[in-house]
Formats: C-alpha cells, structure tokens, sequence
C-alpha cells in the first residue's frame, strides 16, 4: 500500500507551481502577455545583448518543448513585442531579439518578478529563504539528472 506521505512533496511542487503561474497571469494580464511569455520576454531582455538568443536557448532556459517554445514566439511576435531574422552563421536558425515595444515592458516584468519573490517568501528568515533556495535547486539538479539518466 502506497503511504500518503510519499506523493505529499510532489504533490505540494505542482501545486506551488500552478499558484506562481496563477499570480504571474494575474500580473502580466494588463500586459496583454501570459506567464509564460513573460518569462521568455525576460530572458529574451536580460540576454540578448550577450549573445544571439534563438528558440534552442529559450527551450533550454523554460525547460518546455520546441512546439510550445515556437507557440510562444509567435504569439510574441504578432504582438510587436519580439522580432526574428535569420542566423548569420546558419540561416535555417532565428535570431529573437525584443522590439522597442518589447523593451518597454523591461522593467515592468523586472517588478513583477520581485513582487512574485516577495510572495513566495513572505514569513520566512533569511536563512529559511537560503535553506528554501538550496533545496529547489538540489530537487531541480535531481529531476534533471533523472530526466538526463532516463535518456
């Protein structure tokens, strides 16, 4: 017989997630961008300057599959808020940058993000933030390395 307690943790992950995704959607809506956009829109902003940022790089950044990634950037694209053109060094790869419309929404998304933070750690000490903070990313370094295993 399975014993409650060893889905409780997973259980409260997908939970916690939905309720971000929920606060962010509340938040971006007056943007007319869904959490997901707002995400790549601000991992579009913050490095696209660095390098030339093409769908692989956003795949990798929102951990989600190609045709969700492509989804994204073209609602994003219709929108005004990213532009495409081909790669110099391979053409059949688009390099996204923001448009100036895009860029507009920078530090707004910025806001947004340390609010959401704010959120999720309200009540807690500096070190239970810390402690908080080291334990998702040794469960995300977990559900990776299982994800890289299982290949």
């Amino acid at each position: 017989m399975i014993d409650r307690s060893q889905f409780q943790t997973a259980s409260r992950m997908v939970q916690l997630g939905n309720e971000i995704t929920k606060l962010k959607n509340r938040k971006t809506r007056a943007m007319d961008l869904t959490a997901t956009q707002s995400e790549a829109l601000r991992y579009i902003l913050k490095h696209y300057d660095e390098k030339e940022l093409t769908a692989a790089d956003l795949m990798e950044h929102l951990r989600l599959s190609q045709s969700t990634v492509a989804g994204v950037l073209q609602r994003l694209e219709s929108k005004g808020i990213v532009a495409r053109r081909p790669a110099a060094e391979d053409g059949r790869k688009s390099v996204i940058r923001p448009t100036a419309k895009g860029q507009e929404f920078h530090e707004a998304l910025k806001q947004n993000a340390v609010e959401t933070e704010h959120c999720l750690l309200r009540g807690m000490s500096r070190e239970e933030q810390a402690a908080f903070n080291r334990l998702l990313q040794k469960a995300l370094d977990n559900l990776r390395a299982a994800e890289s295993e299982a290949r």
